[in-house]
């Protein structure tokens, strides 16, 4: 049985609910406020038993019933986010469920059976790519299954609501805006509410770690209108745009609410641009393969965790090249990257 612990705090009006798994996620965290008369949730958490029924133990704590709350925002497309929205909707057929509109293209594309061939071959060249990075067969194997996740577990979900980046959902007396902020996730959307200044960051700035940002598996439909070859300067910035918001309280969907946006978020920057320094002088007028920069900068991990590594790793070479610091040469059938 999972070994979940929850707690319940409130913040300026906020309150969160927040469920401790004993996985490396730690908190996964849902808030509700209310703006007027309506009651307003952030995320969806996860579709799992034992956090399931300390979610709904926490809600009934806050005397506030599931047919109270009249709107949904899910941040990003990852299972810990919007993991209970089904169930949320056949508790209470009025509410509004909101994404992005990237996310919402992104899961219908990968859940969509009809679209499974034209997966699995973007799956397999993606990884014939990176076994040029220096993956092994194992390790591509392990992306190719984690690339079609969906295709066996996915539950997509039909929102009611879509926004594009800047659109709002408005009140009486306050109005709450989206702001796309892709990086951690392509369609990953924070909710502004200017009035109080709070940030609703979900995955984008946490208080304790930085957020993964690596190479993405795209669907073609955002593949043709959008270019996420550089996530890394997308995530940056994005960053610099939550910067000007000025916000006071950042909002997480893990770790600790953030009472200093502003040097969280320097914070943040220091840290990729500390990494960038580092990969660019792991190559200095040395050529090697993103496995091997990763294995350098990130030294000895489980399969899962090296595999994310290199992801993070090529997020930030690609950059790098972008802003012509390093270059990438192809020899016997392997791509490398060196800085001169």
């Amino acid at each position: 049985m999972n070994n979940f612990t929850s707690q319940i705090d409130e913040t300026n009006g906020v309150h969160r609910i927040a469920i401790d798994t004993p996985w490396p996620l730690g908190w996964v965290s849902i808030y509700i406020f209310k703006i007027d008369d309506s009651y307003v949730m952030y995320d969806a958490g996860l579709d799992m038993i034992s956090w399931k029924r300390l979610f709904f133990s926490e809600l009934k704590k806050l005397n506030i019933s599931l047919t109270d709350i009249d709107y949904c925002f899910v941040s990003h497309g990852h299972m810990d986010h919007y993991g209970l929205v089904k169930r949320f909707k056949q508790k209470n057929p009025n509410m509004q469920i909101i994404t992005s509109n990237i996310t919402h293209s992104s899961i219908e594309w990968e859940s969509d059976p009809n679209n499974y061939d034209e997966m699995m071959e973007i799956a397999k060249e993606n990884a014939t790519l990176m076994r040029k990075y220096g993956m092994n067969e194992k390790q591509t194997d392990q992306l190719t299954e984690w690339a079609t996740f969906w295709q066996r577990f996915g539950k997509p979900m039909v929102p009611d609501r879509i926004l594009q980046d800047n659109e709002e959902v408005s009140f009486p007396t306050n109005k709450l805006k989206m702001i796309w902020t892709p990086g951690h996730a392509l369609g990953h959307m924070c909710i502004w509410d200017e009035k109080n200044r709070h940030l609703f960051s979900g995955d984008h700035i946490l208080s304790r770690i930085t957020p993964h940002i690596g190479h993405f598996f795209v669907s073609p439909i955002l593949d043709i209108e959008y270019d996420f070859r550089d996530i890394l300067k997308h995530y940056l910035e994005s960053l610099d745009r939550i910067d000007n918001l000025n916000a006071k309280i950042l909002f997480p969907a893990h770790q600790d609410i953030i009472f200093d946006p502003h040097k969280r978020i320097v914070e943040l920057k220091k840290h990729h641009d500390d990494r960038l320094n580092d990969m660019a002088n792991i190559i200095k007028n040395k050529p090697l393969t993103p496995l091997e920069i990763s294995q350098i900068h990130f030294g000895d991990l489980d399969d899962m965790n090296m595999a994310m590594a290199i992801l993070e790793t090529l997020g930030h070479l690609v950059y790098l090249e972008n802003t012509n610091k390093i270059e990438r040469i192809e020899k016997d059938d392997k791509i490398l990257f060196v800085s001169n």
